[in-house]
């Protein structure tokens, strides 16, 4: 229910209330549509729909109408088109299968193996962007394996109850396991320093 408040409010004193109560007015009415003129926007919307649709219709008439035109040497241009098409695709998935087995056969020879997702983000389409991003991974690969290293040296060693294994002189420094080797550097740091050559 809606109320004019301004019925119960005093009288405006000067023009401007009584704009006020105009403006109030007018915003509140709606616009309403007879049956005709629904009818009339429905139909306009429906034609354009269905010009829309015929012009459709009309231009893969057309497409169609063209290739039949066509002579056999211009089908026969239009097919080796398409073929020479597939063909350039082909050479280029072919490429690019190189190219990925040749980085995993680098990045093989380094110890280092990806699946094929890890993989597709070294490979590019050029050479040398792919050798330089392999490259760098290789390098982030080392960077990683020396921080390992290098917090298993500086880090505690678990003690080994009951099998404890005694670390000879005869055993070489690259038979010796990392445990082993932060074992020795703990435990007997003379002879970790002369089989590291005196590091």
């Amino acid at each position: 229910m809606n109320l004019d408040i301004q019925y119960f409010a005093e009288e405006p004193s000067n023009e401007a209330g009584a704009q006020v109560k105009t403006e109030g007015t007018e915003q509140n009415k709606e616009k309403t549509y007879t049956k005709d003129e629904v009818s009339e926007i429905v139909q306009t919307r429906l034609n354009r729909a269905l010009k829309e649709q015929e012009e459709k219709i009309q231009a893969a008439k057309d497409e169609a109408t063209k290739l039949a035109k066509m002579n056999a040497e211009q089908k026969r241009s239009y097919e080796l088109e398409q073929a020479t098409k597939r063909a350039n695709e082909a050479e280029a998935k072919l490429a690019a299968i190189e190219m990925q087995n040749t980085a995993r056969k680098m990045l093989a020879e380094s110890g280092l193996t990806l699946s094929d997702e890890q993989l597709a983000l070294v490979v590019t389409d050029d050479a040398e962007t792919t050798k330089a991003k392999v490259d760098d991974l290789l390098a982030f690969a080392r960077n990683v394996r020396e921080q390992t290293l290098d917090e298993m040296m500086t880090g505690k060693t678990p003690k080994d109850k009951g099998s404890a294994k005694s670390i000879t002189v005869n055993k070489s420094f690259e038979e010796m396991s990392m445990q082993e080797i932060a074992q020795l550097k703990k435990d007997n740091p003379e002879q970790f320093k002369s089989l590291m050559g005196g590091i």
